[in-house]
């Protein structure tokens, strides 16, 4: 017996080496420079999560708790906001000790990658009974094509995909064998799909459905039901003591009159229909096509991701097709066919459009569950249930690897590696997910800090950047810490369309001039300046390189007018003006 256990944990350990390799590998070359930028596009939700990380550990370290209030965004308002990855940047805290946030966010990327392989060669070396053949799964699941997209997005909370699989394991088990152990591990790891990632605790509950849906089919007699159904609800207890508090402070803050953060049903309904709609074609269509396209409909750099991977669907084919008996895949089966259904969102969507009959859109199982159930009301993403569709494939995967070793009369280990590599060559190559991922530099400004002293909000300029490509304002501000006019993934803020000064401003930034007017209003624009200055305001920040030369002298000069010569550092294209009384 400890000779097993003594296996079973050196296995472990390799397989946990393994997967942080691969991980290296997928973001590689970010290993080389954790500190000087971002996994993730600039244009995307990057610097969103860069600036949450650092605000809920400042609160941690400042005020000793996790805030859910703020007055740096949103200026001259404040409000209520539920960071959307709390649970990745209390875990990291201890992480800023040693290390700045860039460097901290790298490792929570990396991590993460590699937590969803060795969940899943978890998971897979318990259904498969191979070390070996578990590699594939682990390749299929760590490497998916899905989860690249939303590294590329740069949304961390939806990395945490490792802890699904870790899930179900513990529900496999305590079917198999009900201990107190087990069932508390079960509710353990719910909570903590809960925690990242609100959508995987779903995901979860789902899953738990439909295993036992699927035991009570193929297999009641051998689930010792009374035992199981008694440690299944301590498990539950467990959840319900780390989530339920959780759950109620994201509702409070999103219902709260100042919420930065909102999810009402009409915006959850248009974004179903119009901005997160999966196309069935992209499960298969190799190559950087999207759909829908992001960038040409909105300019938006956001990538929906729901690639399978031809490797991946032969290998589950060649097992539905020669292994025996298959009734040791049809948990898996159910699996992925279920969630790829789930993942289509409430209308099937084909080739860019959606599909019709009698002049009406082709309603899928997702639409009933939408409108039924109140968890399913707020899912603005039905994309994201490709995770659990992976990690069936990623299973079959494996049985289809060892029907190709037993076919061919090969090693396990042997075919199980060249599978994996096949993989992993076609999701990093071929697939629509960008390879290497992109990294945004994190160098900030050190004007920042030598010219801005007194305290007072910070306007920066351009105001008409696209929002997820403005957030880097958000970066910015964790070296000045003073407010600033932005929200998170918010269009223009009322109030600096009120103010006349910068809606003049605004109105340069995205007029085809190529000077200032002759004739302007002066005395609104000294106004304007005063609105600002009584709101707040101290220091307008402008980053020339982001204008268009023309623009920025229009930008400039309207400014040196009204507040003199601004403060400018040799080397950087940034110039600071201060708004004295």
């Amino acid at each position: 017996m400890q000779q097993l256990l003594r296996n079973g944990l050196l296995s472990s350990l390799a397989a946990l080496a393994a997967s942080v390799g691969l991980a290296l590998l997928i973001t590689w070359p970010a290993a080389l420079d954790l500190s000087g930028s971002f996994l993730g596009h600039p244009g995307n939700d990057t610097w969103n999560h860069a600036w949450g990380m650092w605000w809920i550990q400042s609160g941690m370290f400042e005020a000793g708790e996790v805030p859910l209030r703020t007055d740096l965004v949103n200026h001259p308002h404040g409000g209520t906001l539920f960071y959307i990855d709390t649970f990745n940047a209390v875990i990291t805290a201890p992480l800023r000790v040693l290390f700045d946030i860039p460097t901290t966010f790298n490792l929570l990327v990396i991590f993460s990658l590699a937590w969803n392989a060795f969940g899943a060669w978890a998971l897979g070396r318990h259904v498969l009974r191979d070390d070996w053949l578990a590699a594939v799964p682990a390749v299929v699941y760590g490497t998916g094509a899905h989860i690249l997209g939303q590294a590329y997005n740069g949304i961390t909370e939806s990395l945490n995909t490792g802890w699904l699989p870790l899930y179900v394991l513990a529900l496999l088990m305590t079917l198999e064998r009900p201990r107190p152990l087990r069932g508390l591990a079960m509710g353990l790891t719910l909570a903590i799909c809960a925690l990242t990632n609100f959508y995987y605790g779903l995901f979860g509950i789902l899953v738990s459905v439909l295993v036992v849906l699927h035991r009570i089919i193929t297999a009641p007699r051998l689930v010792r039901w009374g035992p199981f159904i008694g440690w299944t609800v301590a498990g539950a207890a467990l959840f319900s003591v780390l989530v339920v508090p959780v759950l109620l402070r994201l509702s409070a803050s999103m219902n709260a009159p100042d919420a930065i953060v909102t999810r009402d049903p009409d915006f959850v309904w248009a974004s179903l229909l119009n901005h997160n709609m999966t196309d069935l074609v992209s499960f298969f269509r190799p190559g950087a096509h999207y759909s829908p396209d992001l960038k040409a409909l909105y300019g938006e750099d956001l990538l929906i991701v729901t690639y399978l991977g031809w490797v991946a669907i032969a290998l589950a084919g060649f097992a539905l097709a020669r292994h025996r008996p298959r009734r040791e895949m049809s948990l898996w089966i159910w699996l992925t066919a279920i969630f790829l259904v789930f993942s289509l969102g409430p209308y099937l969507h084909v080739a860019g459009e959606y599909l019709t009959l009698s002049g009406r859109r082709v309603p899928l199982p997702f639409l009933p569950f939408f409108k039924a159930f109140p968890l399913f009301s707020r899912i603005s993403h039905p994309f994201r249930f490709v995770v659990p569709a992976t990690l069936g494939l990623g299973v079959l995967a494996g049985f289809g690897a060892r029907a190709l070793a037993q076919r061919l009369r090969q090693p396990a280990p042997r075919v199980a590696l060249g599978a994996s590599a096949l993989v992993m060559a076609e999701i990093l190559l071929l697939s629509p997910a960008p390879w290497p991922l992109p990294r945004c530099e994190a160098d900030i400004p050190e004007v920042y800090t030598q010219a801005i002293h007194e305290p007072g909000a910070v306007l920066d300029l351009p105001i008409t950047l696209p929002n997820l490509e403005r957030a880097v304002f958000l970066w910015y501000q964790t070296a000045h810490e003073r407010p600033g006019p932005y929200g998170l993934n918010d269009p223009l803020p009322d109030p600096l369309e009120r103010n006349p000064l910068t809606w003049m401003l605004i109105q340069l930034e995205a007029s085809r001039a190529l000077d200032l007017p002759r004739m302007m209003p002066d005395l609104e624009l000294v106004m304007g300046g005063r609105m600002l200055r009584a709101e707040g305001y101290r220091y307008i920040v402008v980053h020339e390189s982001l204008y268009p030369d023309h623009k920025r002298k229009m930008v400039t000069t309207l400014l040196d007018t009204l507040f003199g010569e601004p403060v400018r550092l040799e080397g950087e294209a940034v110039a600071v003006y201060e708004l004295v009384p």
